[in-house]
């Protein structure tokens, strides 16, 4: 299985609620395909860099799950069939990015117990 790194930017109209149940069903494939999913950081409401579908802000989701490749395309095509859905980016973390990630991750619960 490889570890992948997902952007999704939702519509900015979503109330919290339709927010909610967006990540829940994107959870959901990636558990019910074989994946699991490591973190989940949602950055807020952002300005986009430019403007998307008539829209200048989205709601920011950064996922961080490991599946099996096979599984990216569905996981793409399932975003591509999402209205809430403005953009979206995955990308497979190599072995810098991994062992980059995993000494990040000590100092942030460290600096979180202080």
């Amino acid at each position: 299985m490889n570890t992948y790194e997902n952007i999704v930017i939702f519509d900015p109209s979503l109330n919290e609620e339709s927010l909610d149940q967006s990540i829940s069903s994107i959870t959901n494939l990636i558990s019910q395909n074989g994946g699991e999913i490591l973190k989940i950081d949602r950055w807020g409401l952002r300005k986009l860099a430019y403007e998307l579908n008539k829209r200048k802000q989205g709601i920011y989701v950064l996922l961080l799950f490991k599946a099996p490749s096979e599984f990216i395309k569905r996981l793409e095509n399932y975003y591509r069939l999402q209205d809430t859905v403005v953009k979206f980016m995955i990308i497979k973390l190599g072995k810098k990015e991994l062992a980059a990630l995993e000494s990040q991750t000590p100092r942030q619960e460290a600096v979180a117990s202080q």
